[in-house]
């Protein structure tokens, strides 16, 4: 139905023709499995989590909500508010179908005419790990569909990898299209548009989840592998590589004789302190980054103050308050245990980019260079002055090293199974044939080449280096895994 005017007169009063369902009607249709709707509750939130109808989703109806969410919801189906305040959805019902054009409704008589069952439950979920195991075991297509349900611009910035696209708007004209013989896990940024079709489509008779936190969960989520190195003087070190699965972000804990160095630590720091005092018998002693990080927020200065452990920062980043830390200088060498790590000035990616060669064996390269390609200049503006310094830090610096150097970089741009341990040897990195073609450029057609392939710097980017540099105070850990959500694009 359409609105209609009560009165032609000044000051008529706009009635709500069509906007009231009962809830009769409401039980009805949750009963059908032959109708697409969406139930939102707008009323109190503590309200909604000790109950709720079934199939509703609690949700904030505020300008924000309006004008980001209501365009991006389908059209042409029933979209039904409820809450406790009768005249509040009503009037929030009527304004979604001004602003946005929806078939937006209300529950006559508000919650309190609602006579059947309420739950607590809310929609079903699957942690990314969980997510993470099921699709090393190769049940992606087989077993599981993931259907990520953001827009398309955003699909195709970034997605899991095997994850179809149909947007949130689209899913009751594409039913067809997802698949009831599997298992299907619902994709978007933090887990609410998801949320809204995986109760949408489970009332239709789908095996439906929605991915725990959206991909700002899978870009947190970590997983961590063990491998035990016999370096310099066959002395033994223990390297704990924690791996972020969405991001591919590598952080390590470096273990001997009972004491640990952690290098690019990531936020929460809690796992470090587990793996490395809990589960190593270990003390944190040296907390290090190998460079000013601008994809994702650095855990170093909150680790290093829990575990009174040594800060060592480069001293050739931007970084505030200098004589808080210490520094990483070139050819410096650090004890860890029984071992020794020395630091080599690796710039080009950024400014102050260091690696770390520990035992005469192990390369901390960070982003400068990776197990199948190399590192790009992380600022586009700076794309020029920092190619000069990578070319020259790749092949007169790291290049040099012997070839059995293991390379252990900060970043790994391709999906891998939970128990691979990302590692190479320096000569098979220098001999892969996709590589071979950078490798062999001179300093001008090198720069080009960084030049061609370097993006323009994300807003995120420049965000998180100034919280990275101390400028700017780190927000809610939520709010961080938020600012990072988003493609490795460390590598050339």
């Amino acid at each position: 139905m359409v609105d209609q005017m009560s009165s032609a007169e000044p000051g008529a009063i706009k009635e709500y023709h069509g906007l009231a369902i009962s809830s009769d009607e409401l039980r009805s249709k949750l009963s059908s499995r032959d109708e697409s709707i969406m139930i939102f509750d707008i009323g109190d939130e503590n309200h909604y989590k000790r109950e709720h109808i079934p199939g509703s989703r609690f949700m904030v109806c505020d300008d924000k909500t309006i004008s980001a969410m209501l365009p991006k919801m389908p059209k042409g189906i029933d979209i039904i508010f409820v809450g406790e305040d009768e005249n509040y959805i009503k009037e929030m019902a009527q304004m979604a179908r001004d602003e946005s054009g929806l078939q937006t409704r209300y529950l006559q008589g508000g919650l309190a005419a609602w006579k059947w069952e309420k739950t607590a439950e809310l929609d079903p979920r699957i942690t990314p790990n969980d997510l993470k195991r099921a699709l090393d075991e190769g049940k992606l297509n087989r077993d599981i569909f993931l259907l990520d349900v953001r827009e398309p611009d955003e699909f195709r910035n970034w997605n899991i990898d095997g994850s179809e696209n149909i947007a949130l708007g689209q899913i009751p004209h594409y039913l067809d299209k997802i698949p009831k013989d599997k298992e299907v896990v619902t994709i978007c940024p933090a887990g609410n548009r998801s949320g809204m079709v995986t109760l949408m489509i489970q009332r239709l008779g789908y095996n439906v989840k929605t991915l725990e936190d959206g991909l700002t969960g899978w870009s947190a989520a970590y997983e961590r592998v063990a491998h035990i190195f016999e370096v310099w003087q066959n002395k033994r070190v223990k390297v704990v590589q924690l791996r972020r699965i969405g991001k591919g972000c590598l952080s390590y804990i470096v273990e001997s004789s009972y004491e640990a160095a952690v290098i690019d630590p990531l936020l929460p720091i809690e796992d470090y302190l587990t793996i490395a005092e809990g589960e190593m018998n270990a003390k944190i002693t040296k907390v290090m980054d190998t460079h000013l990080h601008a994809d994702h927020v650095s855990g170093a200065k909150e680790l290093a103050e829990k575990t009174e452990a040594q800060l060592y920062l480069s001293p050739y980043e931007n970084y505030k308050e200098i004589g808080s830390f210490s520094r990483l200088n070139d050819g410096d060498v650090i004890g860890i245990g029984s071992v020794l790590l020395q630091v080599i000035y690796t710039p080009g990616h950024t400014q102050g980019s260091i690696s770390l060669w520990l035992g005469n064996k192990l390369l901390f390269t960070g982003d400068t260079l990776f197990v199948n390609n190399i590192g790009r200049p992380d600022l586009k503006e700076q794309t020029e002055k920092l190619a000069l310094k990578l070319h020259a830090s790749i092949k007169g610096r790291i290049f040099r090293l012997p070839d059995e150097t293991i390379i252990l970089p900060a970043h790994h741009d391709r999906p891998v199974e939970a128990d691979t341990f990302i590692e190479a040897q320096l000569g098979d990195v220098k001999s892969q044939q996709n590589l071979q073609q950078i490798f062999g450029l001179q300093k001008e057609p090198f720069v080009q080449r960084m030049n061609s392939i370097t993006m323009p710097t994300p807003p995120s980017y420049k965000e998180i280096m100034l919280m990275n540099e101390g400028e700017k105070e780190k927000p809610s850990l939520k709010e961080i895994h938020q600012l990072e959500m988003g493609p490795n694009r460390c590598s050339a």
